[in-house]
């Protein structure tokens, strides 16, 4: 089956140049943990998630997990969240962005998902314009 026959068409994306703390706002509201960014055309450029904040905020954060001294200080990360929400959330995403394009197999979308380790996959048309995500649930609705 191809994946623009399982894909969400969800087509919710933010421009590089936004905030961080508009990013947040809504991804909130989105009920999302990560999302695309697209140009004026509307082409992917790049990906940005929560994760991606909380590392800018707090760098080796998560590395610092794997100690058992570490014990999370909510009032140093506040005020480094604070220090970065008004920068472009172009500062912090990544332009190597996985995806898949609406022609390709479910099967290499599941791959990439099970692989990579993510919870979605943009999906983009022969000219890269964002056209849905594949997300783990679909997948699995797909198989049922």
């Amino acid at each position: 089956m191809k994946v623009g026959e399982i894909m969400t068409r969800d087509l919710t994306s933010v421009e590089k140049d936004i905030s961080v703390k508009e990013l947040i706002f809504i991804l909130d509201n989105a009920e999302m943990s990560n999302m695309p960014i697209v140009d004026e055309e509307g082409k992917l450029i790049a990906f940005i998630s929560a994760k991606d904040v909380i590392k800018a905020a707090l760098p080796g954060y998560f590395e610092m997990l794997h100690s058992a001294s570490f014990i999370p200080d909510m009032n140093q990360f506040a005020k480094k969240l604070g220090q970065i929400a008004d920068e472009p959330v172009e500062k912090h995403m990544h332009t190597d962005v996985i995806c898949v394009e609406v022609d390709d197999d479910d099967l290499q979308a599941a791959d990439l998902i099970i692989r990579k380790n993510l919870k979605s996959l943009p999906v983009v048309d022969v000219e890269r314009r964002l056209v849905g995500v594949v997300r783990r649930i679909d997948l699995l609705h797909h198989l049922l």
